[in-house]
């Protein structure tokens, strides 16, 4: 490398504010993992450049340009790998970089809120570049980064952003987005361009295995050691000028800037206290004075007061250079730590009065490390009586906590009373209405000074009972919340003249032990957030799996452990249709009914997504077990009101048992139930799978086929030429003969799809249709099912199908995935001007209980369909939604009268009078009317002194190939009736 005079460097340390200590720290500590001992000091030989090692090191220092430039060139030297400063970049996130940064990007809720925000980051670790967004999607992003005019390119620096932005995914517990960069800056182009893609998640199971704690937790961990640790370290500090010092070394725990300016009110009156770093010299002290001004400093400036509930020291801002914003809530973090600073002036105020006694000092560290280590807020609580004492002064201290639903103060811990006193004081209770001085406490939450002599007297006989004769009072608030108060008390030879300093330490004390029952608090919350779901509050896949486990070591009484695993019926289609906030009520709306569902001891847990887990430790047997699934099927298949609208998402449920000691482990259960679920879904949804011992049973669908082989063969099956269509034919009951039901005429039929699958062989819909919708096979289905069917049409004409008679129409199922497809209309108009069809011949079905989400689209499209001549069959009528409400806002040709009232019609007399004032309602609004599922002639019969005049079902033979194209012979009119079949060849048969 290039040596460097001691001018150049001495240049250097001038121009400090251009690279932040979190890149020069990142890169310490990779050259040390990475190189062994003495890999920092041949580091540091080697980059020349004008810091110590432990300067370096410090995470609030900035250096200039051309050092971070000679860091990262020593870098590759030291380590032999040119590469390096992409794999320092890409290590930021698991490294523990910049907590605070990284709670304020997790909080934007998604990689690509992240980037579309990235570029108010940039200031956080360089002033000398600029980033643009110019793109940003679901899953990709586009990125232009600037080195600024006057500075030497380096593709070490750009490599080392490169790992550095690739690694926001990380954030969110997904794997690191590819990257790549086809423009840099060092072969001559304007800037840089990153084009980003990434996942948008991963396998709950691999999360759940290989990591189990999300970086967000991680970061919170570590934020507020950081905090903590800045804690201990002001309140350490017994003198004034240090402690301003500390201040603004340690707001990098807080906040990532360049500069950073701290100016408190004196307390004698005099000049305001400044100190400041990063900043000029000569800007310092206007600046300051702006500050405590309250003026604005700027959109580049974060600003918060320094301040306790009994004093306003100054405040405290973190400068961004001009022009350049953080990222948002970085206020909220600066005045957590704005706390502690203002908690450790109020102590060193209390500290600097009672300087004469050194067992005060002592006991005012002891504190702030007794509070350190204590993780809970009674545990807090319980280390203050005995400090109080002894930084106070006083004979006697208790620290009473609030009962907020008995409306009371109970004694916690007491200091300084006999065995007997302090049994005198367990047994007291103060409440408001007794007591006048609670009252003024809880209403003005101030300190107050209560004296034996003009106390209320319920107070006045707790205190003789004490034998103290002056007490002072101040309350404990944490997170603005009141959480009870702390006292100091003397007997009457031990009474002080004067109280305004006791009242001082007193309240320092209190403030700062407020602020560490805070931080237990946030401790408190961390834990929770580990083990819970932040949208439904339900424990996550980490607690499930340790109940789980548990549960399978110590079983109930009864030796037999389930675990249900439930996954919500096409969800995505409400998000994609409805939005994600839609999606999350209807979520939580889910886990509280799934609570509702089980018992006390059992466990409801939300794996990822739309899957929940349902474990029953202690289960009387495997039918039980499948009843509670059942139970689960029917809440959760009652509609959902969300927005305003009813939504109907079904659930599918796998069950998994262990009985006694059968050797099944948590893993092997999870996997059984998962599978298990899987089978329920292709078995149709809206149902329970059990599996058999630890594996599921096999899937009739599927065979031996995973479900990723399956779905991927699916995903061929297009291309590879291996869908079918069968046809079921529509009828004219207006001539038929009673004698001979069989004997009508065919004006239609209905393309029914089928998959010959390569190993399984002929499919039904029932087989494959629901995985098609969740993998999004199923618009590409749909199309070609159109294409397919106006080329059968065609082909009929040309060979006489239609027997002198009217020409026949097709019809076509369409999902409402494929209703709301741009390439719907388009492919229908190709497919029937290639056929040289009349658009009228064609019908699109709509299935009403799934394909009218999105209402508002659905008539968008369809509206365009009727334009072109198409006719469109409302599908299923009388099921689903509010049926009435679709007939007056769809614009519907036909309608198609579901199966259930036709399998009633010579049975039910209610299934007669509603099939007669569906034909009555489709005269008024001149609809077409088709009745389906006609098995028997008893039925065709009913239909028809009910006026119908269209049907169509097995009475006239299952749904067959298409009889014009080989190995078919008959003509379409001419297939034969097979025997009625059974329900599930029927259902088979369905789309």
């Amino acid at each position: 490398m290039t040596p460097v005079s001691a001018g150049t460097r001495a240049a250097e340390r001038e121009r400090a504010a251009e690279t932040s200590g979190a890149t020069t720290t990142l890169t310490l500590r990779q050259v040390a993992a990475r190189g062994g001992p003495d890999a920092l000091d041949r580091l540091l030989a080697l980059a020349q450049v004008p810091y110590t090692l432990d300067e370096l090191q410090d995470q609030s220092r900035w250096v200039g340009y051309d050092t971070r430039i000679r860091l990262f060139e020593a870098a590759t030297v030291v380590l032999d790998d040119p590469r390096c400063t992409f794999d320092m970049g890409r290590e930021a996130i698991r490294s523990g970089l910049a907590h605070s940064l990284v709670l304020l990007l997790r909080a934007l809720g998604s990689p690509a809120q992240v980037y579309r925000q990235l570029h108010r980051s940039v200031p956080k670790f360089s002033t000398t570049s600029t980033m643009e967004v110019l793109e940003s999607g679901a899953t990709t992003a586009v990125l232009r980064y600037r080195l600024h005019d006057g500075y030497a390119h380096s593709r070490l620096d750009c490599l080392y952003t490169q790992g550095l932005v690739g690694c926001v995914p990380e954030i969110f517990g997904l794997p690191s987005a590819r990257v790549e960069h086809d423009e840099c800056q060092s072969d001559g182009y304007p800037a840089c361009v990153y084009r980003l893609t990434w996942d948008r998640r991963r396998s709950w199971w691999r999360a759940l295995r290989e990591s189990p704690v999300e970086p967000e937790l991680l970061a919170l961990r570590g934020q507020l050691e950081e905090l903590q640790s800045a804690a201990t370290d002001l309140v350490r500090t017994e003198d004034l000028g240090a402690l301003l010092h500390r201040i603004t070394e340690r707001a990098a725990a807080a906040v990532l800037a360049p500069a950073y300016l701290l100016a408190l009110h004196d307390p004698e009156g005099g000049e305001p206290l400044v100190h400041s770093r990063g900043l000029p010299p000569g800007s310092v002290d206007a600046l300051a004075r702006r500050l405590l001004a309250g003026d604005p400093l700027g959109d580049n400036a974060v600003v918060v007061e320094i301040a306790s509930s009994r004093h306003v020291h100054g405040r405290l801002a973190a400068l961004h250079p001009a022009g350049q914003q953080g990222p948002a809530d970085e206020s909220t973090l600066l005045s957590a730590y704005a706390g502690h600073a203002a908690a450790a002036l109020d102590l060193l105020t209390a500290l600097e009065d009672s300087r004469r006694g050194e067992s005060r000092s002592t006991a005012l560290l002891s504190l702030a490390r007794d509070v350190r280590s204590a993780t809970e807020q009674d545990a807090v609580a319980r280390v203050i009586p005995d400090a109080v004492v002894r930084i106070v002064g006083s004979d006697a201290s208790t620290v009473f906590t609030w009962d907020a639903s008995a409306g009371r103060l109970r004694p916690l811990l007491s200091a300084g009373l006999t065995a007997a006193e302090e049994d005198f004081m367990a047994a007291s209770v103060l409440e408001p209405q007794t007591c006048p001085e609670l009252t003024a406490i809880l209403t003005r939450q101030e300190a107050t000074l209560l004296r034996l002599e003009s106390v209320h007297p319920t107070v006045r006989h707790l205190l003789e009972g004490l034998d103290l004769t002056q007490t002072m009072v101040t309350p404990l608030l944490v997170g603005g919340e009141f959480f009870g108060v702390v006292t100091a008390a003397w007997r009457a030879a031990s009474t002080p003249k004067a109280f305004e300093e006791p009242l001082a330490r007193l309240s320092g004390v209190a403030e700062f032990a407020s602020t560490a029952m805070q931080n237990a608090r946030l401790l408190a919350t961390v834990r929770h957030q580990s083990l819970h779901d932040s949208l439904t509050g339900l424990p996550n896949r980490v607690l499930l799996a340790q109940r789980l486990e548990q549960a399978v070591r110590s079983p109930g009484a009864g030796g037999t452990v389930a675990l249900l695993f439930c996954d919500l019926d096409r969800f995505k289609q409400v998000n994609d249709v409805l939005g994600h906030a839609a999606g999350d009520e209807l979520l939580r709306q889910a886990a509280a009914r799934l609570r509702a569902v089980v018992g006390a001891g059992d466990v409801v847990a939300r794996l990822s997504g739309d899957e929940f887990a349902v474990l029953l430790p202690d289960v009387p047997s495997a039918r039980a077990a499948q009843d509670v699934a059942e139970a689960v099927v029917a809440r959760l298949a009652t509609p959902f009101r969300v927005d305003g609208l009813d939504l109907r998402v079904t659930t599918s449920v796998g069950v998994a048992v262990r009985t006694g000691a059968n050797g099944t482990g948590p893993d092997d259960l999870l996997r059984a139930a998962d599978g298990a679920m899987y089978v329920a879904k292709q078995r149709g949804r809206n149902q329970v799978a059990v599996a058999d011992g630890a594996e599921p049973a096999p899937c009739a669908a599927s065979g031996a086929l995973s479900q990723p082989t399956f779905a991927a063969d699916l995903r061929d099956a297009v291309a590879n030429g291996e869908l079918r269509l069968h046809f079921q034919r529509l009828v004219d009951l207006t001539d038929a003969d009673p004698q001979d039901p069989t004997a009508v005429r065919t004006i239609g039929a209905e393309a029914l799809l089928r998959w010959q699958h390569p190993e399984l062989g002929l499919l039904p819909p029932a087989a494959f249709l629901s995985l098609a919708e969740e993998t999004d096979v199923i618009v590409e289905l749909d199309l070609w099912a159109v294409r397919q069917a106006c080329a059968a049409l065609a082909r009929w004409d040309e060979c006489g199908g239609h027997s002198g008679h009217a020409p026949l129409h097709i019809a076509v199922n369409a999902s409402a995935r494929t209703l709301c497809d741009p390439r719907l209309e388009q492919t229908v108009r190709q497919s029937l001007g290639e056929a040289s069809l009349d658009p009228q011949r064609l019908y699109l079905e709509v299935v009403e209980s799934r394909s009218l989400v999105d209402l508002p689209n659905v008539v968008d499209r369809l509206s365009g369909l009727r334009r072109l001549g198409v006719r469109v069959s409302l599908d299923d009528f009388g099921t689903g939604y509010s049926t009435l409400s679709w007939l007056q806002r769809l614009p519907v040709d036909q309608i198609k009268l579901d199966r259930s009232f036709t399998s009633g019609i010579t049975e039910d007399a209610k299934s007669s009078a509603l099939a007669r004032g569906v034909i009555a309602l489709a005269r008024e609004l001149d609809l077409e009317v088709v009745a389906e599922g006609v098995e028997t002639p008893a039925q065709l019969a009913a239909l028809r002194d009910a006026g119908f005049t269209r049907a169509q079902g097995y009475l006239w033979g299952k749904p067959a190939p298409d009889p014009y194209q080989p190995p078919a012979a008959d003509l379409l009119p001419a297939l034969p009736a097979d025997t009625a079949p059974g329900p599930a060849a029927r259902a088979a048969g369905r789309r």
